[in-house]
């Protein structure tokens, strides 16, 4: 039972349609990590820098990110990939969550240290959420391409009849 287990399990693996799969969740989580650091070196940068030296590191950060955001689209438009579209668009949220730190610190009186904690637990949730999803769907994928249903019930285009005049001779009639 288990050897059985084991050859499905591999031969899921070498699916093309699954390793598309697991190579996206595999950029998925490492575009998570790379979100992760950022949270992790912010909240560093704000615990062991002076608050004007941690003003200057959050304004370059916030440009750079705004710099991979524009990038990214981009690349997104050059190619017309909507999942090229999907990153960019988290770079910008990332890039105007940096952008409003100063702000969400100062006017609603939060610990930035909080605050990024908590935006990291929000973005490392919704980064497990889209890997569930990618791995959902590429094994939905994989289970559809062992039916040939699709095949058989091809929706044909229904084939016109060419209206045929038939000459009757005249004297037929």
């Amino acid at each position: 039972m288990i050897k059985v287990k084991n050859e499905q399990i591999q031969e899921e693996i070498d699916n093309p349609i699954m390793k598309k799969a697991n190579k996206k969740i595999f950029l998925n989580i490492l575009g998570a990590i790379l979100i992760m650091l950022y949270f992790v070196l912010t909240y560093l940068a704000y615990t062991f820098l002076q608050a004007n030296v941690f003003e200057r590191c959050l304004q370059t950060a916030t440009m750079v990110l705004l710099a991979i955001t524009i990038v990214t689209f981009e690349i997104a438009y050059k190619k017309d990939s909507g999942l090229l579209a999907i990153n960019g668009i988290e770079a910008l949220i990332i890039a105007c969550h940096a952008l409003a730190i100063p702000y969400v610190t100062t006017v609603h009186k939060w610990d930035l240290r909080w605050y990024v904690t908590i935006s990291g637990y929000v973005f490392a949730i919704y980064f497990v959420f889209k890997s569930i999803v990618i791995y959902t769907s590429g094994k939905k994928k994989y289970l559809d391409s062992f039916s040939d249903i699709s095949e058989i019930v091809k929706k044909d285009e229904p084939r016109k009849k060419v209206a045929i005049k038939h000459n009757k001779a005249k004297g037929e009639e």
